[in-house]
């Protein structure tokens, strides 16, 4: 006796077993993706559109995610059970999520990710869809034992959904789409004046190597200094060539700058910044760069509740080791915009060589310390003074004990 299968039979009997499955572990990358989960959907049932399965409702959920420039792996958890509801990725596509989210009704839904290349506009998408993301500092997410000797996508999504049940002692401060293109023209400056640094080096470089003494007394990267090392090597074609490429991209990077810089200025003086940006350039050593710098980068600052928050959120305190009776301090923490650290550690030089108080509160610091460590703490002081004038609005003119 023949066995005889009812082929159609037997495929939909199969796929109603598998759809679940696929949909649950699913990978959504883009339109691919909606095609396929759509076309599983109508086989089942025979060409009728499937519902969307449910995956949970009306629970307190965490989602990890591990981001990446085009998809993000995810990993759904119920920190009251500590069970695993889902795990995949999905792409960078509001729809994508748009429909992912629709498996979750009347959930309430955190999400964490690391800061990192893909910037914060996810974690406001997120937002708008109703999740509460937060973005997490790479050193602030734990690192379990165990963890050293195995790392993948789902690991590290499912370490930052446990942040809902162990969460970090702060987030990062996401901006606005509007205070994140403010800050762009400060990082861009940044750039471009290491990259002119860089050349600048390379062009002294050449010099030492060659045993020509570097006798131009301009400052360095000027335009003036291009003309005259320019001139030192007029005798000189094949090494004269060489160095005249690198000089005309000192000046190409000079002019950039000066663009970037007019564009700084203007913002300066839009009715966001006019105000604050004015009162900060009256403290001696503040100009309009350092100035704009601490407004953007620190924008919102009345979010600091004080001035030694700011410092900290900046890296201008120490880190520090203590137990028990020992108190030991270290190295700087490093935290935040490393060029916004700089600009104020150079103001600061400016600052205590131009106001009587300032000039003496560095003297007492200078004993028994270096130079360098009492320079970095009237840094972090300028920052007290800037946090009152930008916060509780106040004038330069308060006294510095009080603020130190």
């Amino acid at each position: 006796m023949c066995l005889q299968i009812n082929t159609k039979r037997f495929y939909q009997t199969l796929l109603s077993k598998l759809v679940p499955m696929i949909e649950h572990r699913c990978i959504l990358l883009g339109d691919q993706g909606r095609i396929f989960a759509n076309l599983l959907r109508s086989t089942k049932r025979g060409g009728a559109p499937m519902q969307k399965e449910i995956i949970a409702r009306n629970r307190a959920l965490s989602i990890g995610l591990d981001v990446d420039k085009k998809k993000s792996v995810i990993v759904v958890l119920d920190p009251s059970s500590g069970h695993v509801l889902f795990e995949g990725s999905l792409a960078h596509d509001e729809a994508c999520w748009c429909s992912f989210l629709e498996r979750f009704p009347g959930c309430r839904l955190r999400a964490f990710y690391e800061a990192g290349l893909t910037g914060f506009w996810q974690c406001r998408m997120l937002r708008r869809l109703g999740v509460d993301c937060q973005v997490v500092a790479p050193n602030a997410v734990p690192k379990e034992p165990e963890r050293r000797q195995r790392k993948n996508d789902r690991l590290d999504a499912m370490t930052l959904a446990l942040l809902a049940v162990h969460p970090p002692r702060g987030f990062v401060r996401v901006p606005t789409e509007q205070e994140e293109d403010d800050r762009e023209l400060i990082r861009t400056r940044e750039q471009l004046v290491k990259q002119r640094v860089r050349v600048i080096n390379q062009v002294k470089a050449k010099f030492t190597f060659h045993g020509i003494p570097m006798t131009a007394g301009a400052r360095s990267g000027s335009d003036a200094w291009v003309k005259e090392v320019g001139e030192l090597l007029a005798e000189r074609s094949s090494l004269g060539l060489a160095v005249t490429v690198l000089l005309d991209m000192v000046t190409a990077l000079n002019r950039q700058m000066r663009r970037i810089e007019a564009a700084i200025r203007d913002l300066g003086r839009t009715d966001r910044f006019s105000a604050r940006n004015a009162r900060l350039q009256r403290i001696p050593g503040v100009g309009p760069m350092t100035a704009m710098a601490f407004l953007t980068e620190v924008f919102r600052p009345e979010e600091f509740t004080t001035s030694n928050r700011l410092a900290s959120h900046l890296g201008l305190v120490p880190t520090e080791w203590s137990s028990g009776g020992t108190s030991r301090h270290g190295h700087l923490t490093r935290w935040g915009p490393p060029h916004l650290r700089r600009l104020l550690v150079e103001a600061a030089w400016i600052w205590v060589y131009r106001d009587p108080g300032a000039q003496r509160l560095y003297l007492n610091l200078c004993r028994g310390r270096l130079r360098k460590k009492a320079i970095v703490a009237m840094a972090r002081r300028l920052v007290t003074a800037m946090w009152a004038m930008t916060v509780k609005q106040e004038e330069y003119n308060f006294h510095w004990k009080h603020a130190a």
